[in-house]
């Protein structure tokens, strides 16, 4: 297993604790205390709060812009503090470090994964001295992020490998009465509505229109193939649907935001919205 990653120094870190207060910061001198060469760089940290499954969504489209060896710690955990586990994940030359609440799941079945929880023992033992009931993002993960990163232990030496782990809390997009159904994971600082549904699953489709907040929209390639103000719909850089009004919001517009369905059905060249 140990072959499978070799740590470059870079980590990443997702999280929902937003950029109020000391947290994030706290995170990064734990590391920077155990691997002071780190290279550490921040993926998001707005998520949804206490929202897994945008954290994940996230982090399956963007590890592969880092290079191999970087290790992912992305910490949205309601359940901080109670007997949940530890995850870590190991594939494509990558290491994932995350709370076992299916923010991972995604991941996994996007690569051929080994999925690891890591033992009480090398939890106790790594972990700061007082381990808070409500912030095991100091006391847990940065630290084992930082001697994962470091190269002072390895995946192999933190647990065993297991298949049991908690599934994605988001099912995937379903083919339904000729029509593929998905739901909006989130929506991005414009007010663009980022679907769930990728670029791959639009091939049976001869004219895609997007359905959702009871409007028809064309699937089109970019944001000025409309005028300002009109809706449409567009695969996005990360490869999946995307609702967008050009150079206004369609969360607002359409009233719509996470978990709201998505459908996309088959149209024809004169429908256009």
């Amino acid at each position: 297993m140990s072959e499978l990653f070799k740590p470059s120094g870079v980590i990443t870190i997702t999280t929902d604790f937003g950029h109020r207060g000391p947290f994030v910061g706290t995170m990064k001198g734990v590391i920077l205390n155990r691997y002071p060469s780190a290279k550490i760089i921040d993926l998001t940290h707005e998520v949804y709060v206490h929202w897994p499954a945008e954290a994940g969504f996230w982090l399956e489209r963007s590890f592969r812009y880092f290079p191999a060896g970087t290790v992912h710690l992305a910490v949205v955990d309601p359940g901080v503090g109670t007997d949940r586990s530890v995850l870590l994940v190991v594939g494509a030359g990558h290491a994932f470090l995350a709370p076992d609440n299916g923010l991972l799941a995604g991941v996994i079945e996007a690569i051929d994964a080994t999925v690891i929880k890591v033992e009480e023992g090398h939890i106790a033992r790594f972990a700061l001295g007082s381990v808070s009931a409500t912030f095991h993002g100091r006391d847990i993960f940065a630290p084992l992020a930082g001697e994962l990163a470091s190269g002072n232990t390895s995946p192999a030496k933190l647990g065993r490998p297991t298949l049991d782990y908690i599934p994605s809390l988001i099912e995937p997009p379903e083919s339904r009465g000729g029509a593929l159904h998905g739901m909006v994971i989130t929506t991005d600082d414009f007010g663009n509505l980022i679907t769930n549904i990728e670029a791959q699953a639009l091939a049976p489709f001869r004219q895609p229109v997007v359905h959702a907040g009871g409007h028809d929209i064309v699937l089109l390639r970019t944001y000025a193939d409309v005028a300002p103000g009109d809706l449409l719909a567009l695969v996005n850089s990360y490869g999946v649907v995307e609702i967008a009004c050009a150079e206004q919001s369609a969360a607002e517009l359409l009233g719509l935001g996470r978990g709201a369905p998505v459908a996309v059905v088959e149209g024809d060249s004169d429908r256009r919205e």
